[in-house]
């Protein structure tokens, strides 16, 4: 019984990290007339609040890079247009990079490319 008791223990422990983490109220253990019990606490009305919002989206999960998603976060955000010019100043990066990077958020399909050459510029979707 003291066997299996450490090692529910060590269990709880465990999972106890997981419920702070989310922040959920550690598991409670209890001895009760030669057994155990293990009491896990859920969320409660805050069940909710575990369930990722409806159409977020982790950027760098899609293989963005910070360069990306603040250039995004502009274009969304603050209706920034940006040419490679801009982009390459505010980031400093290449012109062969500053391409790249523009072309990968073109292709997420959130940032359209508009103009040819020189006058190309970007924007939010």
């Amino acid at each position: 019984m003291l066997r299996a008791a450490v090692r529910i223990q060590a269990l709880a422990g465990r999972t106890g990290y997981c419920h702070t983490h989310y922040g959920l109220a550690e598991p409670h253990l209890e001895e009760l007339d030669g057994f155990f019990a293990v009491t896990f606490y859920g969320p409660g009305e805050r069940i909710l609040d575990l369930i990722p919002e409806e159409g977020v989206t982790d950027l760098r999960a899609l293989g963005l890079n910070e360069r990306q998603i603040e250039a995004l976060r502009l274009m969304v955000n603050e209706g920034k247009e940006l040419s490679n010019a801009n982009y390459r100043q505010l980031f400093g990066v290449s012109q062969r990079t500053a391409t790249r990077d523009l072309t990968g958020l073109v292709q997420t399909g959130w940032v359209r490319q508009g103009g040819v050459k020189r006058s190309t510029r970007y924007t939010a979707q």
